[in-house]
């Protein structure tokens, strides 16, 4: 899948292939970020990003066999989760934190999150890929691509709207005498009612 030289080295004709995925993966995530800003259901927009990863995985082992332009072709699919990631995770995050003051920690805590993610999936999948070959490796990272997937679609509620609302919700759970937020007329502004 790229090739290897005897000595672990890529092969020249592998070079192309990876310069050629990374273009790709990054024009198609700027593309996906500007189609993206345009929608205002977050929650689709956020699993259809999900839902890159299995299918992706999916088809690399499905074409592996059937040359460098059918592999390349899947990292529109990466292209296209990293966008929809890259656009929707500040939001998802305001949303989620509207009237804690816990935006930036948060924010923090979830991009060093994907960035743990980021490090331990490359190199658990390398080990896979020494010892079991790459079809193990993708096959794991497929099978493992179904937790968020599930997680996503049972535990998380749609956000869009419902900044003023979420921030209600925890004050009156909590027991505490919060004051209450109302979204504005516009979703840039918003108001703190007494």
């Amino acid at each position: 899948m790229g090739g290897d030289n005897d000595d672990g080295s890529p092969k020249r004709s592998a070079i192309p292939l990876i310069a050629g995925a990374i273009v790709l993966a990054q024009a198609t995530m700027s593309a996906a970020t500007i189609a993206g800003d345009k929608l205002t259901d977050l929650g689709p927009l956020f699993m259809a990003g999900l839902v890159t990863l299995p299918i992706r995985c999916g088809l690399i082992i499905l074409w592996r066999d059937a040359g460098e332009g059918y592999l390349l072709s899947t990292q529109v699919l990466d292209g296209l989760g990293g966008g929809f990631f890259g656009l929707l995770h500040p939001y998802l995050v305001a949303d989620l934190t509207f009237g804690t003051g816990r935006f930036n920690v948060i924010m923090g805590l979830t991009a060093a999150c994907f960035g743990l993610g980021a490090t331990m999936s490359n190199f658990l999948g390398q080990m896979m890929v020494e010892y079991f070959g790459h079809v193990a490796s993708l096959t794991c990272s497929l099978i493992i691509s179904f937790v968020p997937i599930v997680l996503f679609a049972v535990m998380m509620p749609e956000t869009y709207g419902q900044r003023g609302h979420i921030a209600d919700v925890r004050a009156a759970e909590s027991g505490s005498s919060t004051p209450k937020f109302q979204p504005a007329e516009s979703d840039d502004d918003y108001v703190q009612m007494t």
